[in-house]
């Protein structure tokens, strides 16, 4: 069941890529009927994983130095697989009909099958990194979803393709280096078989660093994360959806936990803890505020999948249970919410066929499931209760508390981290749900096409994870995968209970409903616009768009100069990376290149005028010649002589 969980797909993936002229609906065909497929073992697996037995498979295939085949099938690994299948069998779906209207240009088009092949490939290699028990093994297939990204990438454009390459590429060296440093320290490969290295010497801070690395890249922190923004404005939605939104965090994240839970002994409150608190904090706070001003809806969305990872590396982080529960809880609410919500905005973005959020507004009836769905993940992400977003965060806010009872005082500043960025990504999806579905219609034109079951069937799966994993939270994902992963029950979670929550929340809503009704109700009112103190000419006529909204924070507080660098790419981890390399070739261009072609041009000349003074002594006199030939031998006899 392993292996075919990994390999079916990337089977039915290369087969794809080798016959590009089956039709559209043959290929689609395949790429559900492999998740699917993966998604029915997965929950085999699980079956038999909550008996409390792990599944591994074995087969030695470089035993000079203990490489084997190595596979893991246990409750971490098929928690993953399970998501992994499932995103890849929605994103199936939704692409069976917008695919299409995701490439920009006939020639993009051209390369669907492509797009199909890729995605197998990836879903398998996925499946392959999560389920690896030896490093070699692990290293293989995340370097094949490192390939396969570059190629869905390259299907939007070749340039945002090759910057994602060198960025992930760097990062996954580190990571390689540092999975050779932990090597030499165990001597093995076999990932079950360590435990707890002590952090107490610098070949371990070395390895732990390097890993630290290639797994916070793969996530998408900062600042590995420029290719993330860059990649949303020509990248098919459907890809979005795939990778930065899911399965990267989930890759990511798996081996940040592994990193800190099971290879090294993490101490809460180090110093490589605090590493982690702010690098956490910082993602999440620099993203979301460059959210907050973007008038792409894709953009904004991207800058939210960074900037949600701060939480994850925030609880981790802390190294206390209930934060690395909360940590890997929002992992995978992130995966759900985040898909649902680049899947919405790609079926708003063809329906007003525009991706700015000036040209969208009053979509919300051409476009009902999707705005219900978006607006549930939007407010999930936004962590408002009942939903999974909320939970998530509220544990992580509970470890970063629990750790300032052993800690030093600065646990306050990841806690207003934590908070402040939770109301700025409520404060931007006010803006992306009133500029894209409501307020006035942007585009004259009625729409008449309806939404398909393929656009709206996935986006209400994501929306209703959201609502059970935040009502059921301790009985479903919580129970059954997040406190087995980390081996321990959390003592205390504050007085949070979300399914009593939940039923105070509907009887507030209804009481408030029913005084609404018997007051009356007016269908219709006029007044004076609300604009906040923004200036805005002809106020009576002024049609306010959502994408607007936080325009003046640029302005505020010499946030203007810091926008315009991020902007321009000022802070852009890969130009920085450009900028050195493209100097260091210049230098050695001048003084390699250059410098030896000047030698060599001198040397040319000395030459030239060696042979132009001998070409005069030839006078074709022959005494001339006799008088030389004396001269010549008596420098030789006094040579010798002497």
């Amino acid at each position: 069941m392993l292996a075919l969980t990994i390999f079916l797909p990337i089977i039915l993936g290369v087969f794809v890529l080798v016959l590009p002229k089956i039709s559209k609906g043959f290929r689609s065909a395949l790429a559900i009927t492999g998740s699917s497929i993966g998604l029915i073992l997965s929950f085999c697996i699980l079956n038999v994983v909550n008996s409390g037995y792990d599944i591994s498979l074995n087969y030695s295939w470089i035993p000079a130095i203990g490489v084997n085949f190595a596979l893991r099938g246990y409750i971490y690994s098929t928690f993953l697989l399970l998501f992994i299948n499932l995103f890849g069998l929605l994103v199936s779906i939704y692409s069976t009909k917008n695919i299409n209207n995701s490439f920009e240009n006939e020639g993009q088009k051209s390369r669907l099958s492509e797009y199909y092949g890729y995605l197998l490939l990836t879903i398998g290699a996925g499946c392959g990194a999560v389920l690896a028990n030896d490093f070699i093994i692990f290293v293989i297939f995340w370097g094949i979803v490192l390939l396969t990204m570059y190629g869905l990438l390259s299907l939007g454009s070749y340039k945002v393709a090759l910057k994602g390459l060198f960025i992930m590429g760097f990062s996954d060296f580190c990571l390689l280096l540092g999975i050779l440093l932990l090597w030499s320290i165990t001597h093995t490969f076999r990932m079950s078989d360590i435990s707890k290295i002590p952090l107490n010497s610098g070949l371990a801070i070395t390895s732990f660093i390097l890993m630290l690395i290639g797994a916070l890249a793969k996530a998408g922190s900062m600042p590995f994360h420029t290719w993330i923004p860059d990649a949303s404005k020509s990248t098919p939605a459907p890809i979005m959806a795939f990778l930065p939104a899911s399965l990267d965090k989930l890759l990511g994240i798996y081996l940040l936990s592994r990193i800190c839970l099971n290879f090294f002994d993490f101490v809460p409150n180090s110093g490589l803890s605090l590493i982690l608190m702010i690098i956490g904090s910082f993602t999440l706070i620099a993203a979301v505020m460059m959210a907050m001003v973007q008038h792409n809806i894709m953009k904004l969305l991207s800058y939210h999948a960074v900037s949600q990872v701060g939480y994850m590396v925030i609880g981790i982080g802390t190294g206390l249970p209930i934060g690395i529960a909360g940590g890997l809880f929002h992992m995978v609410n992130n995966a759900i919410y985040k898909s649902c919500l680049f899947l919405c905005g790609s079926s708003a973005a063809k329906t007003a066929k525009s991706a700015e959020i000036e040209n969208m507004g009053g979509l919300s009836k051409a476009l009902p499931w999707t705005f219900g769905a978006c607006l549930i993940a939007a407010l999930s992400i936004s962590g408002v209760p009942p939903f999974n977003g909320f939970f998530s965060k509220w544990m992580v806010y509970q470890g970063i508390i629990e750790s300032g009872r052993s800690g030093t005082g600065i646990w306050v500043l990841w806690l207003i981290a934590a908070m402040f960025g939770s109301a700025l990504t409520l404060a931007s999806f006010v803006k992306l749900i009133h500029g894209v579905f409501l307020g006035q219609k942007r585009n004259s034109q009625d729409i008449k096409e309806k939404e398909s079951f393929a656009t709206a069937a996935p986006v209400v799966v994501l929306a209703l994870l959201c609502i059970a994993f935040g009502i059921f939270a301790y009985k479903v994902p919580l129970s059954t995968f997040i406190y087995p992963i980390i081996g321990s029950i959390p003592p205390s979670m504050g007085n949070w209970v979300p399914t009593l929550a939940t039923l105070l929340i509907i009887v507030g809503l209804i009481v408030g409903a029913i005084i609404y009704l018997l007051n009356g109700v007016k269908t219709t009112r006029t007044t004076t616009a609300f604009i906040g103190g923004e200036d805005i000419d002809k106020l009576e006529t002024a049609n306010v768009s959502g994408g607007e909204f936080y325009n003046t924070v640029k302005n505020e507080m010499g946030f203007g100069k810091i926008y315009n660098n991020a902007s321009n790419g000022r802070y852009d981890f890969y130009l920085w990376g450009k900028g050195f390399f493209l100097t260091l070739a210049n230098i050695v261009w001048v003084l390699g290149d250059r410098l030896a072609d000047y030698v060599w041009n001198t040397m040319y000349k000395a030459l030239v005028e060696a042979g132009n003074l001998l070409r005069k002594a030839h006078t074709g006199i022959i005494t001339s010649y006799v008088v030389w030939l004396f001269v010549g031998m008596l420098i030789l006899l006094v040579a010798i002589y002497y």
